[in-house]
């Protein structure tokens, strides 16, 4: 597994372990034995939040790692929504549905949790954030606290800053970050927060570290296969152009896009929220390559049809 230094934290692996789906639509006891792989296969950077897996992924993920030594990254600004018994008995019975019955999928997932519920931010909601963040982790303290999506009027608000920087000097997060829009992330470094980590989403058809080029955080990227509808968009070029992937130098979707997104962030982190065992070996050979030299100028150069 390649290893990127980062700067409070030293050595970490350039592939981190999305958990957004652990206790929802991937149950504890396959998302813990993800985990154990992803372990075994030298990941250290797990990304979290409260609003996870309906709730269930910073519990989870704590009850995997066993005090592993690794960093965690969570983060405050969004809730998991509301379940009603409906719907908790709906989770339950989820997966073995769909696992036996593809086609009821749609059914099924109208039956679940709406979208998380942001909270409103202050210093207070921060910092009883972070702690019982830290509770369900059962940590003492996280590599990263991140605001959640924030609004640009919350990465300006000086209380919360202030929070977030009490809660590094009191060493409960070692560094702080902001997870959202390229806009946000840029209006809270003009605002004085100290953006350590800036998380965002990209891939070649929303490229979401472009706006961020300059800046000292160290990056964090994710979603190259969701963000801007990239799978369905890339096979819907290569449709169009059956030669795309060979002038690319490549014969499947999925590896390029993984590529890419290593490429795109050489000295930063790439996140991949997968569970299945074929999708885990290919997140883990990619991380072990070295970032191809010019690839994303080769692919936007392709899709631009130069």
């Amino acid at each position: 597994m390649r290893t990127v230094p980062c700067d409070g934290l030293g050595a970490v692996s350039a592939l981190g372990f999305g958990c957004a789906s652990l206790g929802s639509r991937i149950s504890a006891p396959l998302g813990i034995k993800a985990v154990e792989r992803a372990l075994d296969a030298g990941i250290t950077w797990f990304d979290v939040a409260p609003s996870y897996g309906d709730g269930a992924a910073e519990t989870i993920l704590g009850d995997a790692l066993k005090g592993a030594a690794v960093q965690i990254v969570t983060k405050v600004g969004l809730a998991a929504p509301p379940k009603g018994l409906l719907k908790r008995l709906a989770g339950a019975v989820a997966r073995p549905v769909i696992a036996a019955l593809p086609g009821l999928r749609p059914l099924v997932k109208r039956l679940r949790p709406d979208a998380a519920r942001r909270v409103a931010l202050d210093a207070e909601t921060v910092r009883v954030g972070l702690l019982r963040s830290l509770e369900r982790l059962r940590r003492d303290s996280v590599a990263v606290l991140a605001l959640h999506d924030p609004s640009t009027d919350d990465v300006r608000d000086e209380a919360i800053i202030r929070a977030l920087c009490d809660l590094k000097d009191e060493g409960l997060a070692a560094l702080i970050g902001v997870a959202g829009s390229p806009e946000a992330i840029r209006a809270a470094e003009r605002a004085g927060l100290p953006v350590d980590v800036a998380q965002t989403a990209h891939s070649p058809f929303a490229p979401g570290l472009r706006p961020l080029l300059g800046m000292q955080a160290f990056t964090v990227s994710h979603s190259v296969f969701g963000v801007g509808g990239a799978l369905a968009a890339l096979k819907a070029a290569a449709k169009r152009d059956p030669a795309l992937l060979a002038r690319l130098g490549y014969d499947d979707l999925p590896r390029l896009l993984l590529d890419y997104a290593f490429a795109a962030n050489p000295r930063g982190v790439v996140i991949a929220s997968s569970f299945a065992e074929g999708h885990l070996a290919a997140n883990f050979a990619a991380a072990s390559r070295a970032p191809v030299a010019g690839l994303v100028e080769k692919v936007d150069a392709a899709l631009a049809g130069r």
